[in-house]
């Protein structure tokens, strides 16, 4: 079943000082009808909330009385939808500690800004979101301005409307603001507990018509422009896409109207490559576009995600192109690669400019492994030589090279280990392929934690440090050195304790810089802890997180976590980087975004161990 909660709001309670908006009304019903006629399988359960109706009260008691509770059951799908003004306003004390710029995201209800109310924040965003049961799957659409400290101008255009940004609340807000009543307030009970304030975070999927730093736009027929194109788009495609290939699409088509304005997916603890409203995942090998700029193609992957810049490396890389609309199994055509920039490198293709295809990066082979095994595992090893027609970040090693890896297989299965001294990491396993999948993860883990631009100008223009967070909420210690060790404690309870975190970094050159924060796990997995943001030229700390997050042993005796913040001049994709732990758990987050300029980029890695 679909239940979807639809907000819009075109007209603002009088007095309130807030601009009214044409459009959102409108998206509401367009995306009502569309629900209604594209997911009738679904039984869609729709309740819009317009204009008057979506006070600030109202916006929430609808939400937990539509989105949550015992009607929401297993496998359901849940949808929010918001058309309407975004902000932002000073955070509360208790949150600013650990958010460097003091502000809440919000979004503007009918009556955020009559006295004494306030805006709908992101943190009780966060709090509702976590209401909802876990069985259930989660997707947000925000077609409104999300805010930040800054705001870029954006030149009118004859196809544009209005803005959908109202400037910030400028009261500062206290602990007990948040949600309705204290007895709902879940940040009040974890400061009576003494726990540690913090936001809770469940498993969603966000559509955002822009980035928190940037204006979302209607057009002059009265429609979000976001909206508008993610419906067509979704009308288009049919109700198999993914989220990935949905919003890479609009990306395109609000980006030609609108160069200042870029749509966001993000995604928490859920693949990208699922299929929309429902929990189906496509397996896709496919991440990049190949798109026409500047009278050549280019990948959107360049030195920053790996891409060698060494010129008899590089011949050996090979870049997949589809020409359809829904990336197939088999590339319609391969191409090479003729210069690598930072963020993006230019192929070897000479064809007239159209819309884009899609591309997979094969990239050139990068380590040397052993392989050995026994009586029995003899034809394996032949036919794991033998293997063609899948990518292979791997050689296998001469007797003179001491590799850092070794397949070995045993009774003909095949087991992944740490050569120096037998570290069992994967396996075993029978299948050929999936253990070659398993060795290119571990490769390209490896070649990600050792990347490095030996050449940047701007590598020691960003400070970065590891700060733990005391379990008081009081002000975090930082570590500058990129190696540190801690020793666990014990919880009251007997049990090893945890070590509270984040990282924060601050650009202390005269130009602004895109920047992300990458955790490499202990078993070989990548995720985005921290979106590809931009730091302001000269700016102050800025935590690299949206949450606070803990590291642990659990159940082990000592860990090595570790973290790899890269910045660059230019935009760079980080959902590249992502890839599932070994055994194929899944999780991370994505972000398509924008450039800004030059061609110089730069790496910090912390590598952060735990004894228990």
């Amino acid at each position: 079943m679909l239940h979807a909660l639809l907000i819009g709001i075109n007209e603002y309670a009088p007095g309130s000082g807030v601009r009214n908006l044409s459009g959102c009304v409108n998206d509401v019903k367009a995306m009502q009808a569309f629900l209604e006629k594209h997911y009738a399988n679904l039984q869609p359960n729709i309740r819009t909330v317009l204009n008057e109706q979506a006070t600030r009260e109202g916006v929430i008691k609808a939400f937990r009385e539509h989105l949550t509770g015992p009607q929401i059951k297993a496998g359901d799908q849940v949808l929010f939808y918001f058309s309407g003004h975004g902000s932002y306003g000073p955070t509360a004390p208790e949150f600013a500690y650990n958010n460097p710029s003091k502000q809440d995201e919000t979004m503007v209800c009918y009556d955020s800004r009559v006295r004494g109310k306030q805006d709908l924040a992101d943190k009780e965003r966060g709090a509702l979101l976590a209401e909802i049961p876990v069985h259930a799957q989660v997707t947000l659409i925000i077609d409104s301005c999300h805010a930040a400290s800054s705001f870029r101008k954006i030149q009118q255009s004859v196809e544009l409307g209005a803005t959908r940004f109202q400037p910030g609340q400028t009261s500062p807000r206290s602990l007990d603001s948040y949600l309705l009543a204290e007895g709902e307030n879940i940040f009040l009970q974890q400061k009576e507990k003494g726990e540690k304030i913090a936001v809770p975070q469940r498993p969603y999927v966000l559509l955002a018509a822009c980035k928190e730093d940037e204006l979302a736009r209607e057009t002059k027929d009265n429609r979000g422009l976001f909206t508008k194109h993610l419906l067509d788009v979704w009308e288009n495609a049919g109700m198999d896409y993914t989220y990935e290939e949905l919003l890479q699409r609009v990306y395109f088509l609000v980006k030609a109207l609108n160069d200042k304005q870029n749509p966001v997916l993000e995604t928490v603890q859920v693949s990208r490559r699922q299929i929309l409203l429902s929990d189906k995942v496509r397996p896709n090998h496919v991440r990049n576009l190949a798109t026409y700029k500047n009278g050549s193609w280019q990948v959107n992957c360049g030195a920053i995600h790996g891409m060698p810049t060494d010129p008899e490396k590089l011949k050996l890389v090979r870049i997949g192109l589809f020409n359809s609309a829904r990336p197939s199994i088999k590339a319609d055509q391969e191409v090479g690669v003729k210069q690598v920039f930072a963020t993006y490198s230019l192929l070897d293709l000479d064809l007239p400019e159209h819309n884009f295809f899609w591309a997979s990066v094969d990239f050139a082979t990068t380590m040397p492994i052993a392989i050995s095994g026994d009586d029995k595992g003899i034809q394996a090893i032949q036919n794991f030589r033998a293997i063609d027609s899948i990518l292979k970040y791997w050689i296998e090693a001469a007797p003179a090279v001491i590799p850092k890896y070794e397949l070995r297989f045993e009774q003909g299965l095949g087991n992944i280990l740490m050569h120096a001294h037998a570290q069992h990491l994967y396996g075993p396993d029978s299948d050929l392929r999936n253990l070659n999948k398993n060795l290119n993860q571990i490769i390209r883990w490896e070649q990600l934690r050792e990347l490095a631009n030996l050449n940047s100008s701007i590598a020691s223009k960003v400070e970065v440090e590891f700060c733990q967070e005391p379990k008081d909420n009081s002000a975090p210690i930082p570590f500058k050195v990129p190696r540190l060790s801690f020793l666990l404690g014990k919880t009251p309870q007997g049990e090893t304790d945890t070590l509270w975190y984040h990282l924060r970094a601050r650009n202390t050159s005269n130009q602004p810089l895109h920047i992300a924060l990458l955790y490499l796990s202990p078993n070989y997995g990548i995720e985005v802890h921290y979106m590809r943001r931009i730091l302001p030229a000269r700016s102050e700390w800025i935590k690299l997180d949206e949450t606070s997050r803990e590291l642990g042993l659990f159940e082990k005796d000592s860990a090595i976590e570790r973290f790899l913040v890269l910045y660059s001049t230019e935009a760079f994709e980080e959902f590249q980087y992502e890839q599932s732990e070994l055994g194929g758990k899944q999780s991370g987050r994505d972000l398509v975004s924008r450039s800004l300029a030059s061609n110089d980029w730069a790496t910090q890695l912390f590598e952060v161990e735990l004894r228990g």
